[in-house]
Protein backbone atom coordinates (compact mmCIF):
# COMPACT_ATOMS: atom_id res chain seq x y z
CA UNK A 1 0.00 0.00 0.00
CA UNK A 2 2.79 2.74 1.16
CA UNK A 3 4.45 1.94 -2.61
CA UNK A 4 1.46 2.40 -4.31
CA UNK A 5 1.57 5.92 -2.41
CA UNK A 6 4.44 6.68 -3.25
CA UNK A 7 4.16 5.40 -6.67
CA UNK A 8 0.93 8.09 -7.34
CA UNK A 9 2.85 10.78 -5.40
CA UNK A 10 5.58 10.29 -7.72
CA UNK A 11 3.25 10.15 -10.86
CA UNK A 12 1.70 13.48 -9.87
CA UNK A 13 5.06 15.19 -9.35
CA UNK A 14 5.51 13.80 -13.43
CA UNK A 15 2.31 15.76 -13.95
CA UNK A 16 3.22 18.92 -11.94
CA UNK A 17 6.29 18.73 -13.36
CA UNK A 18 5.85 18.52 -16.92
CA UNK A 19 2.85 21.31 -16.48
CA UNK A 20 4.52 23.47 -15.10
CA UNK A 21 7.89 23.06 -17.57
CA UNK A 22 5.08 23.64 -20.39
CA UNK A 23 3.43 26.75 -18.78
CA UNK A 24 5.92 28.58 -17.95
CA UNK A 25 7.67 27.87 -21.38
CA UNK A 26 4.49 28.60 -23.54
CA UNK A 27 4.17 31.80 -21.82
CA UNK A 28 7.22 32.96 -21.53
CA UNK A 29 7.33 32.28 -25.81
CA UNK A 30 4.33 34.21 -25.81
CA UNK A 31 5.96 37.43 -23.85
CA UNK A 32 8.98 37.05 -26.48
CA UNK A 33 6.60 37.08 -29.13
CA UNK A 34 4.62 40.07 -28.02
CA UNK A 35 8.22 41.93 -27.40
CA UNK A 36 8.99 41.17 -30.68
CA UNK A 37 6.37 42.12 -32.34
CA UNK A 38 6.30 45.33 -30.06
CA UNK A 39 10.15 45.85 -30.70
CA UNK A 40 9.42 45.48 -34.81
CA UNK A 41 6.59 47.81 -34.51
CA UNK A 42 8.54 50.57 -32.97
CA UNK A 43 11.49 50.43 -35.61
CA UNK A 44 8.97 50.40 -38.24
CA UNK A 45 7.99 53.55 -37.09
CA UNK A 46 11.34 55.37 -36.54
CA UNK A 47 12.31 58.17 -39.10
CA UNK A 48 15.03 58.14 -41.62
CA UNK A 49 17.39 59.96 -39.46
CA UNK A 50 17.36 57.11 -36.50
CA UNK A 51 19.22 54.94 -39.34
CA UNK A 52 21.70 57.13 -40.54
CA UNK A 53 23.35 56.86 -36.93
CA UNK A 54 22.50 53.27 -35.87
CA UNK A 55 23.57 50.42 -37.90
CA UNK A 56 20.99 47.76 -39.19
CA UNK A 57 23.28 45.04 -37.77
CA UNK A 58 22.97 46.45 -34.02
CA UNK A 59 19.04 47.22 -34.69
CA UNK A 60 18.95 43.69 -36.08
CA UNK A 61 21.00 42.44 -32.88
CA UNK A 62 18.90 43.67 -30.35
CA UNK A 63 15.47 42.51 -32.34
CA UNK A 64 17.21 38.99 -32.46
CA UNK A 65 20.11 38.02 -29.76
CA UNK A 66 18.76 40.45 -27.15
CA UNK A 67 15.47 38.94 -27.35
CA UNK A 68 16.36 35.21 -27.20
CA UNK A 69 18.50 36.14 -24.28
CA UNK A 70 15.41 37.09 -22.48
CA UNK A 71 13.73 34.10 -23.89
CA UNK A 72 16.00 31.93 -22.15
CA UNK A 73 15.44 33.53 -18.96
CA UNK A 74 11.58 33.85 -18.88
CA UNK A 75 11.43 30.20 -20.37
CA UNK A 76 13.24 27.44 -18.89
CA UNK A 77 15.19 29.50 -16.22
CA UNK A 78 11.91 30.44 -14.56
CA UNK A 79 10.89 27.14 -14.81
CA UNK A 80 13.64 25.90 -12.57
CA UNK A 81 13.53 28.79 -10.73
CA UNK A 82 9.58 28.03 -9.64
CA UNK A 83 10.63 24.56 -9.43
CA UNK A 84 13.37 25.41 -6.65
CA UNK A 85 11.38 27.93 -4.65
CA UNK A 86 8.43 25.13 -3.86
CA UNK A 87 11.22 22.41 -3.10
CA UNK A 88 12.79 25.54 -0.44
CA UNK A 89 9.36 26.18 0.96
CA UNK A 90 8.85 22.62 1.71
CA UNK A 91 12.03 21.58 2.82
CA UNK A 92 11.56 24.90 5.39
CA UNK A 93 8.10 23.64 7.01
CA UNK A 94 9.38 20.11 7.39
CA UNK A 95 13.19 21.34 8.42
CA UNK A 96 11.05 23.43 11.43
CA UNK A 97 8.77 20.70 12.43
CA UNK A 98 12.24 18.85 12.83
CA UNK A 99 14.06 21.69 14.59
CA UNK A 100 12.80 25.33 14.29
CA UNK A 101 15.96 26.30 16.53
CA UNK A 102 18.48 24.33 13.85
CA UNK A 103 16.19 26.03 11.03
CA UNK A 104 16.75 29.49 12.06
CA UNK A 105 20.57 28.75 12.34
CA UNK A 106 19.92 27.62 8.23
CA UNK A 107 17.90 30.54 7.65
CA UNK A 108 20.46 32.82 8.81
CA UNK A 109 23.23 31.30 5.90
CA UNK A 110 20.57 33.41 3.36
CA UNK A 111 21.99 36.45 3.96
CA UNK A 112 25.81 35.09 3.41
CA UNK A 113 24.88 33.85 -0.22
CA UNK A 114 22.86 36.89 -0.64
CA UNK A 115 25.32 39.54 -0.30
CA UNK A 116 27.80 38.46 -2.74
CA UNK A 117 24.93 38.13 -5.44
CA UNK A 118 23.98 41.70 -4.91
CA UNK A 119 27.87 42.88 -4.79
CA UNK A 120 29.05 40.63 -7.88
CA UNK A 121 25.41 41.12 -9.85
CA UNK A 122 26.09 44.95 -10.61
CA UNK A 123 29.10 43.93 -12.30
CA UNK A 124 27.67 40.93 -13.59
CA UNK A 125 24.64 42.97 -15.60
CA UNK A 126 27.22 46.00 -16.83
CA UNK A 127 29.33 43.33 -18.53
CA UNK A 128 26.28 41.58 -20.43
CA UNK A 129 25.52 44.90 -21.35
CA UNK A 130 28.88 45.11 -22.87
CA UNK A 131 29.11 41.55 -23.91
CA UNK A 132 25.81 42.51 -26.07
CA UNK A 133 26.87 45.63 -27.69
CA UNK A 134 30.22 43.48 -28.87
CA UNK A 135 28.15 41.27 -30.33
CA UNK A 136 25.50 43.61 -31.91
CA UNK A 137 28.90 45.19 -33.35
CA UNK A 138 29.85 42.45 -34.68
CA UNK A 139 26.43 41.41 -36.01
CA UNK A 140 26.54 44.70 -37.64
CA UNK A 141 30.04 43.93 -39.57
CA UNK A 142 28.60 40.86 -40.83
CA UNK A 143 25.40 42.24 -42.36
CA UNK A 144 27.58 44.92 -44.41
CA UNK A 145 29.98 42.37 -45.67
CA UNK A 146 27.43 39.88 -46.49
CA UNK A 147 24.82 42.66 -48.24
CA UNK A 148 28.08 44.25 -50.41
CA UNK A 149 29.35 40.53 -50.85
CA UNK A 150 30.09 41.43 -54.70
CA UNK A 151 31.78 44.33 -53.91
CA UNK A 152 34.12 42.91 -51.31
CA UNK A 153 35.52 40.04 -53.29
CA UNK A 154 35.52 42.40 -56.48
CA UNK A 155 38.26 44.64 -54.21
CA UNK A 156 39.91 41.40 -52.65
CA UNK A 157 38.85 42.85 -49.56
CA UNK A 158 37.43 38.86 -48.27
CA UNK A 159 40.84 38.94 -45.77
CA UNK A 160 40.22 42.47 -44.29
CA UNK A 161 36.85 42.14 -43.60
CA UNK A 162 37.23 38.70 -41.82
CA UNK A 163 40.36 40.53 -39.58
CA UNK A 164 37.33 42.91 -38.78
CA UNK A 165 34.94 40.34 -38.32
CA UNK A 166 37.70 38.56 -35.91
CA UNK A 167 38.14 41.56 -34.51
CA UNK A 168 34.56 42.16 -33.31
CA UNK A 169 34.28 38.46 -32.42
CA UNK A 170 37.69 38.46 -29.91
CA UNK A 171 36.11 42.02 -28.02
CA UNK A 172 32.76 39.77 -27.70
CA UNK A 173 34.69 37.04 -26.08
CA UNK A 174 36.63 38.86 -23.75
CA UNK A 175 33.79 40.80 -22.06
CA UNK A 176 31.82 37.45 -21.55
CA UNK A 177 34.88 35.85 -20.26
CA UNK A 178 35.26 39.07 -18.19
CA UNK A 179 31.58 38.46 -17.39
CA UNK A 180 32.02 34.59 -16.50
CA UNK A 181 35.01 35.31 -14.37
CA UNK A 182 33.33 37.51 -12.06
CA UNK A 183 30.12 35.32 -12.36
CA UNK A 184 32.82 32.16 -10.88
CA UNK A 185 33.95 34.21 -8.26
CA UNK A 186 30.80 34.92 -6.91
CA UNK A 187 29.94 31.22 -7.30
CA UNK A 188 32.72 30.28 -5.17
CA UNK A 189 32.39 32.80 -2.09
CA UNK A 190 28.36 32.35 -2.53
CA UNK A 191 28.39 28.87 -2.09
CA UNK A 192 31.70 28.60 0.36
CA UNK A 193 29.64 30.64 3.08
CA UNK A 194 26.71 28.27 2.67
CA UNK A 195 28.92 25.43 2.85
CA UNK A 196 30.63 26.74 5.81
CA UNK A 197 27.47 27.83 7.36
CA UNK A 198 25.95 24.36 6.54
CA UNK A 199 29.07 22.86 8.53
CA UNK A 200 28.45 24.89 11.46
CA UNK A 201 24.79 23.72 11.47
CA UNK A 202 25.39 20.35 11.42
CA UNK A 203 28.40 20.57 14.09
CA UNK A 204 24.99 22.09 16.05
CA UNK A 205 23.27 19.35 15.23
CA UNK A 206 26.31 16.93 16.27
CA UNK A 207 26.43 17.87 19.58
CA UNK A 208 22.44 18.59 20.45
CA UNK A 209 22.18 14.48 19.09
CA UNK A 210 25.30 14.01 21.60
CA UNK A 211 23.33 15.48 24.02
CA UNK A 212 19.98 13.47 23.42
CA UNK A 213 18.12 16.06 22.39
CA UNK A 214 17.60 15.07 19.36
CA UNK A 215 17.74 11.66 17.53
CA UNK A 216 20.51 10.23 14.94
CA UNK A 217 17.67 10.04 12.60
CA UNK A 218 16.18 13.44 12.87
CA UNK A 219 19.85 15.05 12.37
CA UNK A 220 19.96 12.81 8.59
CA UNK A 221 16.72 14.15 8.15
CA UNK A 222 17.57 17.63 8.88
CA UNK A 223 20.49 17.40 7.19
CA UNK A 224 19.13 15.93 4.09
CA UNK A 225 16.20 18.00 3.84
CA UNK A 226 19.28 21.44 4.44
CA UNK A 227 20.77 20.00 1.33
CA UNK A 228 18.12 19.93 -0.73
CA UNK A 229 17.09 24.11 0.86
CA UNK A 230 21.03 24.96 0.30
CA UNK A 231 21.02 23.10 -3.82
CA UNK A 232 17.57 24.77 -4.74
CA UNK A 233 18.15 28.01 -3.08
CA UNK A 234 21.61 27.96 -5.40
CA UNK A 235 19.35 27.31 -8.18
CA UNK A 236 17.55 30.15 -7.80
CA UNK A 237 20.40 32.10 -6.82
CA UNK A 238 21.55 30.82 -10.35
CA UNK A 239 18.23 32.59 -12.10
CA UNK A 240 18.90 35.41 -10.37
CA UNK A 241 22.51 36.12 -11.97
CA UNK A 242 20.75 34.89 -15.38
CA UNK A 243 18.17 37.64 -14.59
CA UNK A 244 20.74 39.95 -14.43
CA UNK A 245 22.83 39.02 -17.60
CA UNK A 246 19.19 39.41 -19.52
CA UNK A 247 18.75 42.90 -17.89
CA UNK A 248 21.79 44.03 -19.73
CA UNK A 249 19.94 43.13 -23.13
CA UNK A 250 16.54 44.38 -21.46
CA UNK A 251 18.67 47.86 -20.96
CA UNK A 252 19.47 47.41 -24.80
CA UNK A 253 15.53 46.87 -25.60
CA UNK A 254 14.50 49.49 -23.82
CA UNK A 255 17.29 51.96 -25.28
CA UNK A 256 15.56 51.45 -28.58
CA UNK A 257 12.38 51.28 -27.82
CA UNK A 258 12.74 54.94 -25.72
CA UNK A 259 13.79 56.27 -29.06
CA UNK A 260 10.94 58.25 -30.48
CA UNK A 261 10.00 59.19 -34.22
CA UNK A 262 10.87 62.70 -35.32
CA UNK A 263 7.69 62.81 -37.54
CA UNK A 264 5.28 62.41 -35.24
CA UNK A 265 1.20 62.07 -36.21
CA UNK A 266 -0.57 65.56 -35.26
CA UNK A 267 -3.18 65.37 -32.18
CA UNK A 268 -5.49 66.52 -35.20
CA UNK A 269 -4.57 65.05 -38.66
CA UNK A 270 -6.92 66.76 -41.55
CA UNK A 271 -8.19 63.66 -43.67
CA UNK A 272 -6.82 64.25 -47.53
CA UNK A 273 -8.52 61.26 -49.29
CA UNK A 274 -6.89 61.75 -52.76
CA UNK A 275 -4.72 65.21 -53.55
CA UNK A 276 -5.76 67.24 -56.87
CA UNK A 277 -1.56 67.02 -56.96
CA UNK A 278 -0.97 71.22 -56.32
CA UNK A 279 1.99 71.26 -54.63
CA UNK A 280 3.77 74.63 -53.02
CA UNK A 281 7.19 74.89 -51.64
CA UNK A 282 7.75 77.93 -49.60
CA UNK A 283 11.77 78.97 -48.31
CA UNK A 284 12.55 75.81 -47.43
CA UNK A 285 15.94 75.72 -45.24
CA UNK A 286 17.11 72.57 -44.65
CA UNK A 287 19.70 71.08 -42.93
CA UNK A 288 20.29 66.73 -42.31
CA UNK A 289 20.65 65.61 -38.73
CA UNK A 290 23.95 64.00 -39.01
CA UNK A 291 25.69 67.18 -41.32
CA UNK A 292 23.91 70.07 -39.15
CA UNK A 293 26.40 73.11 -40.67
CA UNK A 294 25.46 71.81 -44.04
CA UNK A 295 22.60 73.06 -46.16
CA UNK A 296 21.05 70.68 -48.23
CA UNK A 297 18.20 73.45 -49.05
CA UNK A 298 19.03 77.17 -48.51
CA UNK A 299 15.57 78.89 -49.44
CA UNK A 300 14.12 77.02 -52.05
CA UNK A 301 10.69 78.24 -53.17
CA UNK A 302 8.65 76.87 -56.39
CA UNK A 303 5.01 75.96 -56.50
CA UNK A 304 3.48 73.21 -58.97
CA UNK A 305 0.15 73.16 -60.66
CA UNK A 306 -2.01 69.90 -60.41
CA UNK A 307 -1.12 68.07 -63.79
CA UNK A 308 1.89 69.91 -64.58
CA UNK A 309 5.01 67.59 -65.03
CA UNK A 310 8.25 69.40 -63.29
CA UNK A 311 11.83 68.73 -63.70
CA UNK A 312 14.50 68.96 -61.35
CA UNK A 313 18.11 69.20 -62.51
CA UNK A 314 21.35 70.21 -61.57
CA UNK A 315 24.72 68.82 -60.26
CA UNK A 316 25.30 66.06 -58.16
CA UNK A 317 24.17 67.50 -54.21
CA UNK A 318 22.58 70.42 -55.38
CA UNK A 319 19.43 69.23 -53.12
CA UNK A 320 17.14 67.26 -55.70
CA UNK A 321 16.59 63.58 -53.92
CA UNK A 322 16.30 66.07 -50.26
CA UNK A 323 13.66 67.86 -51.77
CA UNK A 324 11.71 64.34 -52.61
CA UNK A 325 12.69 63.38 -48.84
CA UNK A 326 10.98 66.28 -47.82
CA UNK A 327 7.71 65.97 -49.58
CA UNK A 328 7.23 62.57 -48.48
CA UNK A 329 7.95 63.30 -44.94
CA UNK A 330 10.78 61.51 -43.84
CA UNK A 331 12.34 64.82 -42.69
CA UNK A 332 11.50 68.09 -41.64
CA UNK A 333 12.94 71.39 -42.50
CA UNK A 334 14.79 73.80 -40.04
CA UNK A 335 12.07 76.14 -41.46
CA UNK A 336 9.60 76.65 -44.19
CA UNK A 337 7.08 74.69 -45.32
CA UNK A 338 5.41 72.55 -48.07
CA UNK A 339 1.57 72.27 -49.08
CA UNK A 340 -0.10 69.80 -50.75
CA UNK A 341 -3.96 71.40 -51.84
CA UNK A 342 -2.86 74.00 -49.79
CA UNK A 343 -2.50 71.95 -46.75
CA UNK A 344 0.70 71.81 -44.63
CA UNK A 345 1.64 68.39 -44.87
CA UNK A 346 3.16 68.69 -41.13
CA UNK A 347 -1.27 68.76 -40.45
CA UNK A 348 -1.31 65.06 -43.02
CA UNK A 349 -0.82 61.99 -40.96
CA UNK A 350 2.24 60.75 -42.55
CA UNK A 351 0.48 57.42 -44.15
CA UNK A 352 -1.95 59.87 -45.75
CA UNK A 353 0.57 61.86 -47.12
CA UNK A 354 2.94 59.19 -48.41
CA UNK A 355 -0.62 57.78 -49.94
CA UNK A 356 -0.75 60.79 -52.50
CA UNK A 357 2.71 59.59 -54.05
CA UNK A 358 3.90 56.89 -56.20
CA UNK A 359 8.07 57.05 -55.54
CA UNK A 360 10.43 55.40 -57.90
CA UNK A 361 13.81 55.69 -57.03
CA UNK A 362 17.21 55.71 -59.18
CA UNK A 363 17.85 52.17 -57.29
CA UNK A 364 14.68 51.00 -55.59
CA UNK A 365 14.61 48.43 -53.18
CA UNK A 366 13.01 44.41 -53.83
CA UNK A 367 12.00 42.29 -51.52
CA UNK A 368 12.36 38.08 -51.94
CA UNK A 369 9.54 37.32 -53.38
CA UNK A 370 7.30 36.84 -55.92
CA UNK A 371 7.40 39.34 -59.24
CA UNK A 372 3.55 39.51 -58.49
CA UNK A 373 4.34 40.06 -54.62
CA UNK A 374 6.40 42.87 -55.57
CA UNK A 375 4.61 45.00 -58.11
CA UNK A 376 1.66 44.01 -55.92
CA UNK A 377 3.68 45.92 -53.29
CA UNK A 378 2.64 49.28 -54.56
CA UNK A 379 -1.11 48.32 -53.57
CA UNK A 380 -2.42 45.63 -51.41
CA UNK A 381 -5.50 43.99 -52.51
CA UNK A 382 -4.78 44.91 -56.25
CA UNK A 383 -6.25 42.32 -58.15
CA UNK A 384 -3.55 39.38 -60.75
CA UNK A 385 -4.78 41.47 -63.80
CA UNK A 386 -4.36 44.99 -62.24
CA UNK A 387 -0.76 43.85 -61.18
CA UNK A 388 -0.33 42.50 -64.84
CA UNK A 389 -1.58 45.78 -66.57
CA UNK A 390 1.10 47.18 -64.50
CA UNK A 391 3.68 45.10 -65.56
CA UNK A 392 2.38 45.73 -69.58
CA UNK A 393 2.67 49.33 -68.95
CA UNK A 394 6.45 49.17 -67.32
CA UNK A 395 7.41 46.96 -70.56
CA UNK A 396 8.19 44.46 -67.76
CA UNK A 397 5.79 41.76 -68.63
CA UNK A 398 7.36 40.15 -71.53
CA UNK A 399 10.66 39.40 -69.46
CA UNK A 400 8.65 38.46 -66.46
CA UNK A 401 6.72 35.73 -68.50
CA UNK A 402 9.89 34.21 -69.88
CA UNK A 403 10.96 33.83 -65.79
CA UNK A 404 10.57 29.64 -64.97
CA UNK A 405 7.44 30.64 -63.07
CA UNK A 406 6.63 33.68 -64.72
CA UNK A 407 4.88 35.92 -62.19
CA UNK A 408 5.25 33.75 -59.67
CA UNK A 409 9.18 32.82 -59.81
CA UNK A 410 11.24 33.55 -56.67
CA UNK A 411 12.98 36.65 -57.55
CA UNK A 412 15.86 36.01 -54.33
CA UNK A 413 16.48 38.29 -51.94
CA UNK A 414 16.92 41.91 -53.23
CA UNK A 415 15.79 40.47 -56.37
CA UNK A 416 19.52 39.90 -57.05
CA UNK A 417 18.46 37.58 -60.16
CA UNK A 418 17.40 39.99 -62.56
CA UNK A 419 19.42 42.63 -64.00
CA UNK A 420 19.35 46.38 -62.97
CA UNK A 421 17.15 47.12 -65.91
CA UNK A 422 14.80 44.71 -64.71
CA UNK A 423 14.59 45.07 -60.74
CA UNK A 424 13.86 48.98 -61.93
CA UNK A 425 11.03 48.43 -64.65
CA UNK A 426 9.20 46.05 -61.77
CA UNK A 427 9.74 49.24 -59.25
CA UNK A 428 7.79 51.24 -62.17
CA UNK A 429 5.19 48.55 -62.14
CA UNK A 430 4.73 49.13 -58.51
CA UNK A 431 4.54 52.97 -58.89
CA UNK A 432 2.47 52.80 -62.11
CA UNK A 433 0.10 50.11 -59.81
CA UNK A 434 0.24 52.51 -56.83
CA UNK A 435 -2.03 55.70 -59.08
CA UNK A 436 -1.36 58.01 -57.07
CA UNK A 437 -2.36 61.77 -57.82
CA UNK A 438 1.76 62.23 -57.38
CA UNK A 439 4.92 60.91 -59.27
CA UNK A 440 7.85 61.06 -57.99
CA UNK A 441 10.51 59.71 -60.52
CA UNK A 442 14.11 59.85 -58.93
CA UNK A 443 16.38 58.74 -62.06
CA UNK A 444 13.40 56.51 -62.81
CA UNK A 445 14.72 55.11 -65.73
CA UNK A 446 18.70 55.37 -65.21
CA UNK A 447 19.09 51.82 -65.61
CA UNK A 448 17.17 51.02 -68.34
CA UNK A 449 18.94 50.43 -72.01
CA UNK A 450 18.05 52.77 -74.72
CA UNK A 451 14.97 51.20 -76.05
CA UNK A 452 13.21 50.46 -73.29
CA UNK A 453 13.91 53.83 -71.73
CA UNK A 454 12.33 55.12 -75.14
CA UNK A 455 9.21 52.57 -74.19
CA UNK A 456 9.22 53.33 -70.63
CA UNK A 457 8.96 56.96 -71.17
CA UNK A 458 6.00 56.67 -73.54
CA UNK A 459 4.50 54.56 -70.79
CA UNK A 460 4.89 57.30 -67.96
CA UNK A 461 4.03 60.24 -70.17
CA UNK A 462 0.53 58.65 -70.42
CA UNK A 463 0.80 57.98 -66.58
CA UNK A 464 1.64 61.56 -65.88
CA UNK A 465 -1.40 62.60 -67.98
CA UNK A 466 -4.02 64.15 -65.05
CA UNK A 467 -1.57 63.24 -62.22
CA UNK A 468 1.20 66.10 -61.34
CA UNK A 469 5.20 64.31 -62.01
CA UNK A 470 8.80 65.88 -60.50
CA UNK A 471 11.03 64.10 -62.39
CA UNK A 472 15.03 64.09 -60.87
CA UNK A 473 17.24 63.61 -64.28
CA UNK A 474 21.07 63.94 -65.19
CA UNK A 475 20.27 62.50 -68.12
CA UNK A 476 18.54 66.17 -69.85
CA UNK A 477 17.10 64.40 -72.83
CA UNK A 478 14.93 62.87 -70.61
CA UNK A 479 13.33 65.96 -69.32
CA UNK A 480 13.28 68.18 -72.48
CA UNK A 481 9.09 67.47 -72.70
CA UNK A 482 9.40 68.20 -69.17
CA UNK A 483 6.09 71.36 -68.94
CA UNK A 484 8.97 73.60 -66.59
CA UNK A 485 13.15 72.50 -65.22
CA UNK A 486 14.14 73.72 -62.24
CA UNK A 487 17.56 74.12 -61.88
CA UNK A 488 19.40 73.57 -58.49
CA UNK A 489 22.98 73.96 -57.77
CA UNK A 490 24.60 74.16 -53.74
CA UNK A 491 20.77 73.63 -52.29
CA UNK A 492 19.27 76.64 -54.34
CA UNK A 493 17.26 77.40 -56.98
CA UNK A 494 19.30 79.03 -59.82
CA UNK A 495 16.88 78.88 -62.82
CA UNK A 496 13.59 77.87 -63.92
CA UNK A 497 11.61 77.66 -67.32
CA UNK A 498 11.09 75.31 -70.51
CA UNK A 499 13.93 73.71 -71.81
CA UNK A 500 14.16 76.03 -74.89
CA UNK A 501 13.76 79.12 -72.96
CA UNK A 502 17.05 77.42 -70.31
CA UNK A 503 18.99 77.29 -73.32
CA UNK A 504 18.78 80.54 -74.55
CA UNK A 505 19.74 81.83 -71.09
CA UNK A 506 23.05 80.62 -71.17
CA UNK A 507 23.22 79.60 -67.59
CA UNK A 508 23.99 76.48 -65.84
CA UNK A 509 20.88 74.40 -67.34
CA UNK A 510 22.27 75.65 -71.11
CA UNK A 511 26.02 74.48 -69.86
CA UNK A 512 24.85 71.40 -68.27
CA UNK A 513 22.97 70.75 -71.88
CA UNK A 514 25.59 71.31 -74.42
CA UNK A 515 27.53 69.03 -72.46
CA UNK A 516 25.28 66.31 -72.13
CA UNK A 517 24.57 66.56 -76.45
CA UNK A 518 27.58 67.59 -77.44
CA UNK A 519 28.96 64.01 -76.13
CA UNK A 520 26.06 62.10 -77.29
CA UNK A 521 26.84 63.50 -80.80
Amino acid sequence: AYFLIFMGISLLGAVFGSARFYTISVLGQRVIADIRKTLYNHITALSPSFFERVRTGEVLSRLTTDTMLIETVVGSSMSIALRSIVSVVGALIIMFVVSWKLTLMVLMIGPLIVIPVIFFGRRVQRLSREGQDNLATASGRASETLSSIQTVQAFTQEATERTRFARAVDNTYTSQKRRLRVRAIMTFVMFGLGQVGMIGVLWYGANATASGQMTGGDIAQFAFLAFVTVTNFGFVITTWTDLLRAAGASERIVELLSETPDIKTPEHPVALDKAKGEINVDKLVFSYPTRPDERALDGVSFAVKPGETVALVGPSGAGKTTMFQLLLRFYDPQSGQIEIDGIDIRKLAPGTLRRQFAFVQQATPLFSGSAMENIRYGREGASDEEVIAAAKAAFAHDFITRLPDGYNTDLGEKALTLSGGQQQRIAIARAILRDAPILLLDEATSALDAQSERAVQNAFAALAKDRTTLVIAHRLATVKKADRIIVMEHGKIVDQGTHSELVRRDGLYARLAELQFNAED
